[in-house]
């Protein structure tokens, strides 16, 4: 099962058969386990730098109701990179919390890597407003 792990306070915990893409398609990177940014403050993105530690990035996402989508079944997920945009997922993938548990699980979602959204982990489009620049 591809799995997301949204750490307290920090970045996301991926793990499984992950396939990175820009927004355009090609190809980023296959990985098996890594760590994305969703504070929007690294200067590596995708990936965590440790930036949200210097930027005091909060997010409480115990207060999530799961949400499911489906059967998420096996198989690789698909990591695009929307242009200053969210991660979009599509395959199989469960985004959990070490406190509230399950959170999504399905093979379509999009999750906030701006770290402006009212709906963390998951993306409400605050990005556009917030002029979020990946």
């Amino acid at each position: 099962m591809n799995s997301f792990l949204v750490t307290e306070s920090g970045p996301l915990e991926c793990t499984g058969e992950l396939e990175l893409l820009r927004a355009d398609g090609t190809v980023v990177a296959h990985e098996s386990h890594t760590w994305l940014c969703r504070c929007g403050r690294s200067q590596e993105k995708p990936y965590c730098d440790g930036s949200h530690e210097k930027e005091s990035f909060s997010d409480d996402a115990t207060a999530r109701q799961a949400s499911y989508s489906g059967a998420a079944g096996s198989g690789p997920v698909r990591i695009t990179l929307r242009s200053n945009g969210p991660l979009k997922l599509e395959g199989p993938c469960e985004v959990r919390h070490p406190i509230a548990g399950v959170l999504f699980s399905g093979n379509q979602t999009a999750l906030c890597r701006c770290g402006q959204s009212r709906k963390k982990p998951f993306c409400d489009g605050t990005h556009r407003e917030a002029g979020f620049v990946a």
